[in-house]
């Protein structure tokens, strides 16, 4: 059985929800912890919406690449060319807000940031590169 997916898209939302029942048929006959599974889910859905919705300044269509292999663990590789942006530097969300207002600051990177157990990521040219990895 091959342990590696590759999969490129256009920055549309439409092409969202095909990308992601990508992943969950590559996923499936791995036998994974239901709970694994999620957040692969949860945490590729985060990371694409945001890219989608703010990583590029203008309308034109962009690719974006999602890698996955699973091994010992769950390692996910999402590459795009959007303005650079490294998730590691969000501050952690004010409690003392709303959570509509904590939303809006990064609320969601926060539950990437608990439901992965190392993240890494590096700009290379005009590429941004998120690597995450979810132990088995």
């Amino acid at each position: 059985m091959v342990n590696n997916l590759s999969i490129s898209f256009q920055n549309d939302m439409q092409e969202l929800t095909h990308v992601l029942q990508v992943v969950n048929v590559f996923l499936e006959p791995r036998e994974l912890k239901s709970k694994l599974v999620y957040a692969v889910n949860l945490i590729l859905e985060e990371i694409l919406v945001n890219i989608i919705k703010y990583g590029y300044d203008d309308e034109d269509s962009h690719e974006i690449e999602v890698q996955i292999g699973v091994e010992d663990e769950v390692a996910l590789t999402v590459i795009d060319d959007g303005k650079e942006f490294n998730p590691l530097t969000v501050p952690p969300p004010d409690h003392s807000k709303s959570a509509m207002d904590r939303i809006e600051e990064g609320l969601g990177l926060q539950f990437v940031r608990h439901m992965r157990n190392a993240m890494e990521y590096r700009r290379e040219g005009d590429k941004n590169i998120l690597r995450i990895w979810i132990f088995v």
